[in-house]
């Protein structure tokens, strides 16, 4: 590979980041036409009842999907949540920084959604110049740095945090976290006053934006192992205390916010989606290692971490690609990282960051502050296959490693990051028209039950009554029976319950164990009694529900109750097969 001569100098400039942060915001601008989207939509309702005083909590509330087992009960009751919640659930964040953002959006100019993604836009060009600052600091004012920030300005995986509203909260933590980094080295290595107070100040303003600042730690904990300086002959002992030493005002931030937010009732309980390792730490360590292999192959290669969230998971797979990019990394980042210890901190910090990320289902969007010190890594393996290892034998496996990386990160990444925010916008329109389309608008619905027999396992089925152009009527509760892709057996026992088998079981897939993860698996005669109806399971596989009863208090055939299923594509009426008799509900092509 040719060196890059008049480039690297354009890389090496110090306003190069000022570029960089205008290209990822220029490829993010089609995020401005995006309008609302699922979350936003619930975070708007939220902010004008907290505005008129009628939220049922404080405004800054509204990231919670359960909140405790009375208002659980009560979601369950009108058909918010679907009979398998688990009744202890808790998924409830705490992010009063965040939120106030969203509180002058949507108080101030509820409807200009393209302002809103303006200001998520600016989050993201100022997260850019962070991590150019950030990357200028502990690689030099070199090329590499800038090659490093401009990798990290048009990564795909920030498509998602730069174009969804809802999502803002993630930029404003990297934002926050980064800077942190900035000034934590900068006091330890220059002596800089301000940075000794200012460090624990952002770190703690990063975790009251959003838990994922936890991430931020990973790299505190390797700058102090691999950069902190010390004195000439000092034993390793006095080396390590002097590390720990600059991190106590960080441990007692950290530990203030956490006793703060369990005290305050936030966190997560019961979730297959979102877990607390302090909480639930076996189900955390059971899903650890298939976690971070989806989110480290994500990172570093093909594909994106979302295209794993499937059932079953190629697990095998996952791993070992994971494996094998994570090898083929350090092989090529081998002649640098010994003698860089800028690069070592922030490789290191990535990889420790992976585990605060693998609290969550594995997604693109978890990886802003992985990103920081993957961005490096990739623009440093480049750097070796440029000769600048310092090792010859180490140049050629570079060569082999930096031209799919720079496919990857550099040429296919901005053409996604473009791609992945047009395309999430248009497929949301398309799954919000034929939801509007197929759904019941005719007034009579405001007085009766609408039973879905069945639904696609996403968070659409779940904002239903929430869907952009819907102005119909609102049934009078919604009773969610199943949701699954598979193919489901409906049997009528009587003329008032019916029995569903879907083939594979309930609760397969991320969506549907957000509400009850594997950590909390269904009995045989389990039953969830709820106003007008009861469920009782009549047999599971692997803790998932294979046979349920659906027993209701009226006649299936009543006038009150309307029913429908997910079929092409769309909502279509239903009609309960006669008693005695069953019928099969085709499968749902994701």
């Amino acid at each position: 590979m040719a060196r890059p001569g008049r480039l690297a100098a354009v890389l090496a400039h110090p306003r190069l980041p000022w570029l960089a942060a205008l290209l990822g915001v220029l490829l993010a601008s089609p995020a401005l036409a995006q309008g609302l989207q699922l979350d936003d939509l619930l975070h708007r309702a939220w902010v004008e009842l907290a505005l008129q005083g009628e939220a049922p909590g404080p405004w800054w509330d509204f990231y919670a999907v359960a909140r405790d087992p009375e208002s659980n009960r009560m979601a369950m009751e009108v058909g918010a949540s679907p009979w398998w919640a688990l009744p202890e659930l808790r998924i409830r964040f705490w992010r009063p920084l965040s939120a106030a953002t969203h509180v002058v959006d949507y108080g101030l100019w509820p409807d200009a959604a393209w302002l809103m993604h303006a200001e998520s836009l600016a989050w993201y060009g100022g997260l850019v110049l962070a991590v150019g600052a950030l990357l200028r600091r502990l690689l030099g004012p070199t090329w590499v740095a800038g090659l490093g920030t401009v990798l990290y300005a048009i990564d795909d995986a920030h498509a998602v945090p730069a174009s969804w509203i809802a999502q803002r909260n993630a930029l404003i933590v990297a934002v926050l976290v980064v800077t942190m980094l900035w000034a934590h080295d900068r006091a330890r290595r220059d002596g800089w006053r301000p940075g000794r107070w200012l460090g624990p100040l952002l770190l703690g303003a990063a975790l009251l934006a959003g838990e994922s600042a936890v991430a931020g730690l990973g790299y505190l904990v390797a700058h102090a192992l691999l950069l902190e300086p010390h004195e000439q002959g000092a034993t390793r002992g006095a080396r390590l205390l002097r590390a720990a030493r600059g991190l106590v005002p960080y441990g007692v931030v950290l530990v203030g916010w956490r006793l703060l937010y369990t005290g305050l009732g936030y966190g997560a309980h019961g979730s297959g989606v979102y877990l607390d390792p302090a909480r639930e730490p076996g189900a955390y360590v059971a899903v650890l290692p298939d976690r971070i292999a989806a989110l480290a192959l994500g990172e570093l290669a093909w594909p994106t971490p979302e295209s794993w969230a499937a059932d079953p998971m190629p697990w095998t797979l996952v791993r070992w690609g994971a494996v094998a990019a994570v090898g083929l990394l350090g092989l090529g980042l081998a002649p640098r990282l010994g003698r860089e210890r800028g690069l070592a901190v922030l490789v290191v910090g990535a990889g420790l960051a992976l585990l605060p990320a693998a609290t969550a289902v594995p997604s693109a969007r978890l990886l802003l502050l992985v990103g920081v010190g993957a961005s490096a890594a990739v623009a440093s393996v480049i750097a070796v296959a440029l000769g600048e290892g310092g090792v010859a034998r180490w140049r050629w496996p570079a060569v082999v490693l930096a031209i799919p990386l720079l496919l990857i990160h550099g040429a296919l990444a901005p053409v996604m990051l473009v791609h992945r925010i047009v395309e999430r916008g248009r497929s949301l329109e398309r799954a919000s028209a034929t939801t509007v389309e197929g759904f019941p608008a005719d007034e009579a619905l405001a007085q009766q039950t609408l039973v879905i027999v069945n639904a696609p396992p996403t968070f659409i089925a779940a904002t239903l009554w929430l869907t952009p152009g819907r102005e119909a009527a609102l049934p009078r509760s919604l009773r969610l029976l199943g949701s699954t892709f598979a193919p489901v057996v409906v049997q009528r026992p009587d003329p008032r319950s019916l029995v569903l088998q879907p083939v594979g079981g309930y609760l397969g897939d991320p969506f549907t164990t957000l509400l009850r993860g594997p950590a909390h698996p269904f009995a045989a005669g389990d039953t969830v009694a709820l106003a007008g109806w009861s469920v009782r399971v009549l047999g599971v596989a692997h803790g998932r529900p294979s046979s349920v009863r659906f027993d209701f208090d009226e006649p299936l055939d009543d006038p009150s109750l309307r029913w429908i299923v997910w079929r092409d594509g769309r909502f279509v009426p239903f009609e309960p097969p006669a008693p005695g008799r069953a019928a099969a509900i085709p499968g749902v092509v994701p």
